[in-house]
């Protein structure tokens, strides 16, 4: 699926919704999708990440039943499902496919002791799925915040994206850590979400309004839960097991260094020992960023961004040709001043700042220069940061 600039979430879902259910909705919930600046990998290992919203995300026009039922129109797929509260709230009923998301969300909601009532909903999207921008924490959030408005409850936004996480981990099979759906869930607009992920801490960092970021889809579609995600979290695992050898109370690679990591270095085989050393190195970048985007100093928040890249693609190795190609165009062209991979990797999206005047240019360089070096078309969109998931009825 591209993205589609210009089109209008929230009208398409009404629209959808009233051509699926024959009636009205209540309202029309929007959860933006994610890029992350900077700390991937990071968030599972209770580090720090810097994400931001996008403009683009999934919107979820619903209204409320009596009956318990939850019924959700997706208006890309044209595909209709639904189970009942009660079922989900035993743990019963059918869930597979993108309804894993949703339903996975209710079910949390529901074992946390929210009272929900069953809801016709439609949702319609102009974020790309498979991309690296968070599209199953969008569709997450979007129908939390529309069943929460249908059911008359108060919103948390932190509350709902620890249940989302879990919805994640428990139904769709990913072992995923809090960053995005904290970002789709509390982002800020024109800032980014400095996060510490182990307390969950929050800072917004201002974006200079003299820059873009830029998102490039490099077409090459990602699944985390094929993906060797699941291989690069259980290589983490190992390496602190290796560091507790050591210092008994370390908890997670946030908590090592590279001297410390340096010293456990033979009690843990080469693999372990490069990824945790991305890990390591990556974990210190956020704040490093942040400091250089609060200074101005975007030569040295690009240089970071770049840094990040290089770790991730020969340390952790979750790059691949064609998001390698977007980031050597990307650094290449007059008012980048960094780039990288962003998301888990695998495909997906690169990122890249751009000063603002430069933008029509940068893109068309990219998705020419993109095109003759992979036969690949690039969908290349300029953002700004976005606020979190709303109603926007």
């Amino acid at each position: 699926m591209p993205i589609v600039q210009g089109q209008d979430p929230a009208a398409a879902a009404r629209q959808a919704f009233e051509h699926a259910w024959h009636r009205s909705p209540d309202g029309v919930a929007f959860a933006p999708g994610r890029v992350n600046l900077i700390g991937e990998h990071t968030d599972y290992n209770d580090g720090f990440v810097l994400p931001m919203a996008i403009e683009e995300g999934i919107a979820a026009a619903f209204a409320r039943r009596p009956d318990g039922l939850l019924r959700i129109y997706s208006s890309d797929i044209g595909n209709t499902r639904e189970v009942r509260l009660a079922a989900l709230a035993a743990g019963k009923g059918a869930v597979s496919g993108w309804f894993r998301y949703a339903a996975g969300v209710a079910w949390a909601m529901l074992d946390a002791g929210l009272r929900l009532e069953g809801a016709d909903v439609a949702v319609a999207a102009n974020l790309p799925h498979g991309a690296g921008l968070s599209s199953s924490a969008a569709m997450e959030l979007t129908i939390a915040r529309a069943l929460a408005a249908a059911s008359g409850l108060e919103w948390d936004p932190r509350a709902i994206a620890r249940l989302a996480q879990r919805a994640e981990h428990e139904f769709a099979g990913v072992a995923c850590g809090i960053m995005d759906q904290m970002a789709v869930a509390c982002a800020a607009e024109g800032r980014a979400l400095l996060l510490d992920c182990r307390s969950l801490e929050l800072r917004h960092v201002e974006l200079p309004e003299s820059v873009r970021v830029v998102v490039m889809n490099s077409g090459v579609r990602r699944s985390l839960a094929e993906s060797a995600y699941n291989d690069r979290r259980a290589a983490c695992e190992r390496a602190v097991e290796a560091v507790r050898t050591l210092v008994p109370e370390v908890r997670a690679l946030r908590d090592v260094d590279a001297a410390l990591l340096a010293r456990a270095r033979l009690l843990m085989d080469d693999v372990t020992f490069r990824r945790a050393s991305h890990v390591v190195a990556e974990n210190a970048r956020p704040e490093a960023f942040a400091r250089a985007l609060t200074a101005g100093d975007l030569h040295s928040a690009g240089r970071v961004m770049t840094e990040s890249h290089v770790s991730l693609r020969d340390l952790y190795e979750v790059s691949c040709r064609e998001l390698d190609a977007l980031v050597l165009l990307s650094n290449a062209q007059p008012g980048c001043h960094g780039a990288r991979l962003t998301g888990a990797g695998f495909g997906g999206c690169a990122i890249a700042l751009v000063d603002a005047g430069e933008v029509p240019t940068f893109r068309s360089a990219v998705a020419n220069g993109y095109e003759r070096k992979t036969g690949r078309r690039a969908d290349i969109m300029a953002s700004r940061p976005s606020a979190g998931t709303r109603l926007v009825d």
